[in-house]
């Protein structure tokens, strides 16, 4: 039966990008992955390189501003020290007017905006410009006198303008005398403060030791007196923050103010404030990313030329790999004939469509060679080799076709010899299968046979099992019948036991009763000899007495009688339970023996019982070999037919295999 040819399937891949697309992708990812690595390491490096320079140069520059401020407030503390040694304010017989007087010409040489002298009581002794009216009034006079020594304070914020407080102890022979107290400008700080600049933002402040800005560029900062933990809450400012109140000395980054900013502190040596110069990193690090940012436009640039360039070229090489990639569909799809037309490019797409063309001549030469041996092949002639000029890898085709020409040689070869004796087979088959066909029919016969000795003997084991049933029930029913007998031979020998026992009470009782006929005699004779005794008058009661005594004399005989007839009742109810006892034994001997044929019965019946499962069995097995046996015989049949069909079937492929010509 011929096959249908079955449609060719198109297995021309069609391609969802280009290659072109692909080159272009795959140098745009990378030049850009170039471009971002090289711009993060860029910009690392630079923000590195930044961060190490600012940080090196704000800790010098904290250091610097802190030594300003120290200056400035040595200073005062040397003007204050000149000033306690001048005798119109150390002599405290001096006048008020002359000390009024040398204050207005400190106050006018200095740069105070008011001075005094006070009593240790805080009182003002002599003031001059605005100053405090009574220095007990002020929050830092118990500092100056617990440390009686020159004391600055926090700025002090007055209607008008902000001054820092200093006081000295006037002393005289090591006593303190009074106090000399003036406010300072606060240009002193905010000069210094000011002076620092820092990227666009930056700015220098101080704090005292309770977080409170003492010092700011802007004097409305500190007249409002801001606590620098409230004025930021960020956890890493307020690390910074601990560090300046505890005066530390340091530099560290961190959000303050809500920008991410350098800080670098330290202490104000003489006071309880801490300096602090805090930059925005944003300050610094915008000329790094606007550079990095024009970095970024010339790559650009310059990808984009470089793309230009790469579009030329992919082009050239897209429409040559086109042009290979049409001619290997056409060859997919058994095209061996059309022309390959390659472009003198001189590069590798010139030689992959040589190397095509080359390729496609030697697969017609090889397909030719092929179609050659198939064709003598299917014309029988299996007398042929493949000769063509196989090289390379497709030498293993030379190899296989050598290999499928010997193979059918031998298998033919093997085919035809093999006919020959599946003739002699099929002949042999024939005698045999008619040898086992008589076989199995005599087998039959024989197993019908068996069969009806078997049903006979099922039937005579049936009779035999149900005269064992009927026998153990009769043994059961006088198993039982033994059984009530020895029950009421064991209450015959009770009640006997007990008559015994009453013949011996009632032997008891007799014998009470001789003896009280005894008495009675011994009693009547008294009584006779009394009657006796007493003549006429006695006659009467002698007669009783003779009466009694007769009467005495019967009942003794009486009892004797019964004592006798109790013995010998006693004898023969002795006699009666020692034979109900013999009985009992016996019957108990008669029951065990009753048991034993009661036990065997039941085993012959169990025993039967398993014969008859036996003789099922077998019946069983027996129907079994039966149904083989006659399958065994439908197979001999079927048998002998096979061997005549497979006798014509070999004629005729001798027959075939007489058309082909082998080595």
């Amino acid at each position: 039966m011929k096959q249908k040819k079955k449609p060719k399937k198109n297995n021309m891949i069609k391609t969802k990008r280009s290659i072109r697309t692909k080159i272009m992708i795959t140098t745009v990812a990378a030049i850009v992955t170039v471009m971002l690595v090289f711009s993060g390491v860029l910009t690392f490096a630079m923000h590195n390189l930044t961060e190490s320079i600012l940080m090196d140069v704000l800790q010098p520059m904290a250091k610097e501003s802190a030594k300003a401020v120290e200056s400035n407030i040595h200073l005062m503390a040397d003007r204050m020290m000149g000033l306690v040694l001048d005798g119109r304010l150390a002599d405290p017989a001096a006048s008020k007017e002359d000390k009024a007087a040398a204050l207005s010409e400190v106050r006018n040489t200095y740069e105070f905006y008011g001075i005094g002298v006070y009593g240790t009581d805080g009182a003002a002794i002599a003031v001059d410009g605005e100053t405090y009216q009574n220095l007990a009034e002020s929050s830092w006079f118990e500092l100056l006198a617990e440390t009686d020594n020159l004391t600055i304070s926090d700025p002090e914020i007055f209607e008008e303008y902000i001054g820092i407080p200093v006081g000295m102890p006037i002393k005289a022979e090591g006593e303190t005398q009074a106090y000399l107290v003036g406010i300072y400008k606060y240009d002193i700080l905010s000069d210094v403060l000011g002076e620092i600049r820092v990227g666009k933002s930056g700015v220098a402040i101080m704090i005292n030791d309770e977080g409170t800005v003492v010092g700011h560029p802007s004097s409305d900062v500190v007249r409002e007196c801001p606590n620098i933990f409230q004025m930021d809450t960020e956890e890493s400012a307020h690390d910074i923050f601990d560090r300046m109140v505890s005066r530390e000395t340091g530099v560290s980054q961190g959000l303050v103010n809500g920008q991410d900013a350098y800080v670098a502190f330290c202490p104000v040596r003489g006071t309880h404030w801490s300096f602090a110069v805090e930059v925005p990193k944003s300050d610094y690090m915008e000329s790094t990313n606007r550079a990095l940012l024009f970095t970024l436009v010339a790559a650009a640039v310059v990808l984009a030329g470089a793309l230009v360039v790469f579009w030329g070229i992919t082009t050239v090489i897209s429409t040559q790999l086109k042009k290979a990639i049409a001619r290997m569909d056409g060859l997919a799809k058994g095209d061996l004939t059309s022309e390959i037309v390659s472009k003198n490019s001189g590069d590798e797409v010139q030689v992959l469509t040589l190397s095509l063309k080359s390729t496609i001549g030697s697969i017609n030469d090889y397909l030719m060679e092929i179609r050659r041996v198939l064709d003598s092949i299917s014309e029988g002639n299996l007398n042929v080799s493949a000769n063509g000029n196989y090289q390379g890898d497709f030498v293993v085709v030379k190899e296989t076709l050598t290999n499928i020409i010997n193979s059918l040689n031998q298998v033919m070869k093997q085919i035809s010899d093999t006919s020959y004796h599946l003739m002699e087979t099929a002949e042999s088959m024939g005698s045999q299968s008619e040898e086992l066909h008589q076989a199995v029919m005599n087998q039959t016969d024989a197993m019908d046979s068996l069969n009806t000795e078997v049903k006979s003997i099922r039937d005579n084991l049936g009779n035999v099992t149900e005269n064992t049933r009927q026998t153990s029930q009769r043994a059961a029913e006088i198993a039982q019948q033994i059984a009530d007998g020895n029950r009421k031979m064991e209450q015959l020998r009770e009640a006997m036991s007990a008559i015994d026992r009453n013949a011996e009470d009632i032997t008891k009782i007799s014998k009470l009763i001789e003896g009280i006929s005894q008495q009675t005699k011994i009693l009547a004779l008294n009584a006779s000899v009394e009657a006796a005794r007493a003549g006429e008058a006695g006659k009467g009661f002698s007669v009783v007495a003779q009466e009694v005594r007769d009467l005495a004399s019967q009942s003794e005989e009486a009892a004797k009688s019964t004592v006798e007839m109790i013995e010998t009742a006693s004898a023969l109810i002795n006699q009666g339970v020692r034979l109900t006892t013999q009985a009992s034994e016996s019957l108990e001997a008669i029951q065990k023996g009753s048991d034993a044929v009661t036990e065997i019965s039941v085993c012959l019946s169990e025993t039967v019982d398993i014969q008859e499962a036996s003789l099922e069995e077998i019946v069983d097995k027996m129907e079994d070999i039966t149904n083989i046996t006659q399958q065994n015989l439908q197979c001999a049949e079927n048998t002998a037919d096979i061997s005549v069909e497979l006798d014509m079937e070999s004629k005729k492929l001798k027959e075939i295999l007489e058309k082909f010509r082998f080595q």
